[in-house]
């Protein structure tokens, strides 16, 4: 008796293995697909050609691998947990709570409603990466998806940087040049090269085979090619930053990472506080207000309407996807507080604040963007305090990823964007599965 329940149970068990294997290949491939579409799909008769494609594909790639892996997921065991990763979850989800609060209170329910909606299934992404389904050879494989489609994409722009032009009748989202490629707008290219550049980097200093740093080495050129012919200073920057803690991290100057977040948080608080731009930002020789639009491409008009909201809603926000709708208001309001004009030259306005940090504070709340900043800070900190052995390709990489979409969203809105938003969250989960522990959590 005891031999024949022995047999079964391992029946039974090489059963469920194989379910868990099927589960987690179907789960792979959604996310993998997910990632291309978000960088090739076009669909030339939808209205947003560029991005309707794009966002529905992610969130069809996250709904299904998230019904493939809770199809035979284990029960999730918590308490193996680190304090760190526990610390995380809890942040994200008061985070999570305040975006529904500001949905409930938002003076635009029609748009906060099915924004928030799209946020929870794209936000799926972090425990889809959190999963070990992205453990060992599954992962590695995941990354060279990511890198070709951002090196795909590189190669388009270049090549319509020096004239050939997309067989595709639809236009450009906006930007300066016609070398969007099939993201649609430079600004994206530059966002996803800059990534690209700092996996790449990560993955030349670390400890991976000769083959693939001198690919990677390749790669990186590429992108850092894309970025300079797109003119996007806000992901050369990124990609300093992000190049600063590899170098950090790989050859143990950790007092390079101190430096760049003393800089950032300088910045910020002389910009944020008045008294304190008025002796620093404003004393720069550039040529006042219109010399720093030109500086930021315009860009003040959104970041002051931004601040004006968070004013006026500093609790709850207007709900998220309402900055377009509340924009236009508040921009004028504070042009009449401020006595200045910050309008473009062609009369547009911006559908996003430009600044994923302003935004999310806008639309969900001081208390949302509060407890979003402390889980990434408490994620980085894991990241770098177990970053060890210091050539870790697999840390080094994550630590790239994240570094430079910290620093891409100053300026830009990597999350908006249905590609970078993809990688960044699925990074994202991977760190918090390696923060919190080597046990199985899926």
């Amino acid at each position: 008796m005891i031999a024949v329940s022995e047999r079964v149970i391992a029946i039974d068990d090489a059963n469920r293995t194989t379910l868990v294997s099927l589960a987690q290949r179907i789960a792979w491939w959604s996310v993998a697909l997910a990632l291309l579409g978000s960088a090739w799909l076009v669909d030339p008769f939808a209205e947003a050609a560029f991005d309707a494609p794009k966002r529905l594909c992610v969130l069809l790639g996250a709904a299904l691998a998230s019904i493939a892996l809770c199809w035979c997921a284990q029960s999730i065991r918590w308490r193996e947990w680190s304090l760190s990763s526990r610390w995380i979850a809890a942040l994200a989800a008061l985070a999570l709570l305040c975006m529904i609060v500001a949905a409930v209170v938002s003076p635009h329910p029609e748009l906060a409603w099915p924004s928030l909606r799209r946020l929870l299934l794209i936000a799926l992404l972090v425990p889809i990466g959190a999963s070990s389904m992205l453990d060992g050879a599954p992962g590695k494989r995941m990354l060279w998806v990511v890198l070709l489609a951002c090196a795909s994409t590189a190669v388009i722009s270049l090549l319509q940087a020096i004239g050939i032009e997309l067989p595709l009748h639809v236009a450009q989202i906006g930007g300066r040049f016609p070398t969007g490629a099939l993201l649609g707008n430079e600004g994206y290219v530059a966002l996803a090269c800059a990534i690209m550049a700092a996996v790449c980097a990560a993955v030349a200093a670390s400890a991976a085979p000769r083959r693939a740093r001198i690919a990677a080495a390749a790669l990186g050129v590429l992108a850092i090619l894309a970025i300079v012919v797109n003119h996007q200073a806000t992901s050369a920057a990124a990609l300093l930053a992000a190049l600063s803690v590899i170098v950090a991290v790989r050859w143990q100057a950790r007092w390079l990472v101190t430096l760049l977040v003393a800089t950032l948080l300088i910045a910020a608080t002389t910009a944020l506080v008045a008294p304190l731009r008025a002796v620093t930002w404003a004393k720069l020789p550039v040529g006042g207000i219109e010399g720093f639009q030109r500086l930021t491409t315009y860009r003040l008009g959104a970041w002051v309407a931004a601040l004006d909201m968070v004013s006026a809603r500093p609790l709850t926000g207007y709900g998220l996807g309402t900055f377009a709708a509340e924009a236009q208001t508040h921009r004028l309001a504070a042009e009449l507080d401020l006595h200045e004009r910050f309008v473009q030259p062609s009369g547009a306005s911006f559908v996003y604040a430009h600044q994923e940090y302003l935004q999310l504070a806008a639309e969900a709340g001081i208390p949302a963007l509060l407890f979003l900043l402390t889980a990434i800070v408490v994620l980085m900190l894991g990241l770098l305090r177990h970053c060890w052995p210091p050539d870790d390709p697999e840390r080094l990489v994550l630590i790239a990823i994240i570094s430079t979409g910290i620093i891409e969203a100053l300026a830009w809105f990597p999350l908006q964007v249905p590609f970078t938003a993809t990688v960044l969250l699925l990074a994202c989960g991977r760190a918090w599965r390696m923060v919190a522990s080597t046990a199985e959590l899926s």
